[in-house]
């Protein structure tokens, strides 16, 4: 059976529920409020949660690798043992598993120093607590279409927070709680659209999505 890419989204997206509560957790009060708001955003719009940041605490540093490298040492899936809450975050190669390439990538990123715009990302079947996520977005875009980009903390506006198009064929307009990416009718498929966020105090992101075929389109 042929899966839509829209399916395949919701499908990982319930998979890292599941695994999200297969361990004890505690998740700030305002959780619930903000799964309830996605649920009122266009078809297929996610969470996301920062590339990196094994613990959630908003920053990809130091401490995201001390946790993957004690979760590659003692061989255990079991991530509340080791202070993580979001696994996927771990799988820096996104090929979907954790293994030496994941802690070898990760060194590298942090060698310089704290990450200081980290990638974002959506949906994962290695689970993710999303105890500190701030935004939630559509997954992919056809040429033509667009891609919406939500705050899910009313601190965050538009007015103080910005959105670039870093690469790729798209432009970018605000809206009343956050930016709608749009994509140029001649981006090919198969391509990708990366959009730079600036958001109040200074936090900075990079979210990279994809442009899809139209139905019917050959890739």
């Amino acid at each position: 059976m042929h899966m839509k890419p829209r399916d395949a989204v919701f499908l990982l997206f319930a998979l890292a529920a599941l695994a999200a509560q297969r361990e004890p957790r505690t998740v700030p009060p305002d959780y619930e409020k903000k799964m309830a708001a996605i649920k009122n955003f266009e078809a297929g719009v996610v969470p996301l949660f920062v590339v990196g940041d094994l613990n959630e605490d908003g920053a990809v540093d130091d401490a995201d690798l001390a946790l993957l490298r004690q979760y590659l040492d003692k061989k255990n899936s079991a991530t509340a043992a080791t202070g993580i809450t979001c696994l996927g975050a771990a799988d820096l190669n996104r090929n979907g598993r954790v293994d030496a390439r994941d802690l070898e990538i990760l060194s590298d990123i942090l060698r310089h120093g704290r990450v200081n715009a980290p990638a974002l990302s959506h949906g994962t079947p290695l689970g993710c607590d999303y105890r500190n996520f701030i935004l939630a977005a559509g997954p992919e875009a056809t040429a033509g279409g667009a891609v919406p980009i939500h705050f899910l903390d009313a601190g965050i506006t538009p007015r103080n927070s910005s959105a670039l198009i870093s690469s790729g064929e798209a432009t970018v307009s605000p809206i009343a709680d956050g930016f709608l990416i749009r994509v140029a009718r001649s981006a090919r498929p198969g391509s990708t659209v990366t959009v730079s966020l600036t958001l109040t105090g200074g936090r900075k992101y990079l979210y990279t999505f994809a442009v899809i075929p139209t139905p019917g389109q050959t890739p």
